[in-house]
């Protein structure tokens, strides 16, 4: 299933008129963020709905194989961005998703882990959006969704139970091409340290099964993505991103007790995963304060990862 913490907010940017080119609209991409700051007191609404599919995986050579019935979610994520200062801005993101495989599925809309990232931009662009933009960002991720005493239903798994922590590169750029076309770039590097040990109680989502007792401790994560939006028109834009993601493995040590088979150790060591996805979308800007971007993710290559795709819709609000 696709976590709610690799999901990123995209901001609506409008650049300048100038004599010599027309004003440029953007909604931006579907996963890499903003590099520039939003104006103090100005705030941003961007839901997401999500769809993830995935009936094949990704093997430890990096080899695909079906895998059915494979899994299904349908994930709503809510970001919200204010502008604290003309430099920092702070962003809130919540989600609630409902998991599927076979005929199985949670019971119902279920809250994810949430998290709160706070973004100094370092470098501003020109007034009219033109120049580099350079910002860093720290995320903190609580671990507000479900993740172990599941009971009968795994699927009701949503969240990790860990207090993770991220840090942010941001850059992007706004160039004029000849045809006086806009056309902008964006790249984020992100790294994530080890989270602390989380304690489990039987069917959790580290795979842990009835009867477990112990502790599941995360690994490493990098993340790299770049992006490139091209503008039509006014309102119309092309988008495409493109991605990496990279996991250490998850030890788990315990013990599966049982009432009738007393206690034999359980203990796991997952292998890293990584993945490469790409995500081309269209954007539909109503105006400099609203616009609509549809498209979707789909992995291309991965290793130790589910192999999926995941169409999407996210309308940006400026408030």
């Amino acid at each position: 299933m696709r976590k709610a913490s690799a999901i990123l907010l995209t901001l609506c940017v409008t650049t300048t008129a100038t004599a010599t080119h027309p004003e440029a609209h953007f909604t931006g991409p579907l996963v890499t963020p903003n590099a520039s700051a939003l104006p103090a007191g100005v705030a941003v609404l961007e839901p997401y709905l999500i769809y993830t599919e995935s009936h094949a995986f990704y093997d430890d050579r990096g080899d695909r194989h079906s895998n059915h019935p494979g899994s299904h979610q349908w994930l709503l994520l809510a970001p919200f961005t204010i502008g604290i200062t003309d430099r920092l801005n702070g962003q809130l993101v919540v989600g609630n998703a409902y998991n599927a495989s076979g005929k199985s599925h949670s019971d119902g809309m279920r809250l994810t882990d949430t998290s709160l990232t706070l973004q100094y931009m370092l470098v501003a662009p020109q007034p009219d959006g033109t120049g580099p933009a350079v910002s860093v960002g720290y995320t903190h991720v609580f671990p507000t969704g479900a993740y172990h005493q599941l009971g009968d239903n795994p699927l009701n798994g949503t969240g990790t139970g860990s207090s993770a922590n991220r840090l942010s590169v941001f850059a992007q750029q706004l160039f004029w091409l000849p045809n006086n076309h806009p056309l902008r770039i964006r790249a984020l590097l992100a790294w994530g340290p080890s989270p602390s040990r989380v304690r489990i109680n039987d069917v959790s989502t580290h795979g842990t099964p009835v009867g477990f007792q112990g502790t599941a401790k995360r690994g490493t994560s990098l993340g790299a993505t770049a992006s490139v939006e091209y503008g039509l028109d006014r309102h119309w834009v092309l988008a495409a991103d493109f991605t990496w993601d990279h996991q250490n493995g998850t030890k788990v040590d315990g013990q599966q007790c049982l009432p009738a088979q007393g206690c034999t150790d359980a203990t796991q060591r997952n292998g890293p995963h990584w993945s490469y996805s790409v995500a081309p979308a269209v954007e539909y800007n109503f105006n400099a304060s609203v616009g609509l971007i549809f498209g979707a993710q789909i992995s291309i290559a991965g290793h130790n990862s589910p192999a999926y795709w995941a169409p999407q819709v996210a309308l940006n609000m400026a408030l």
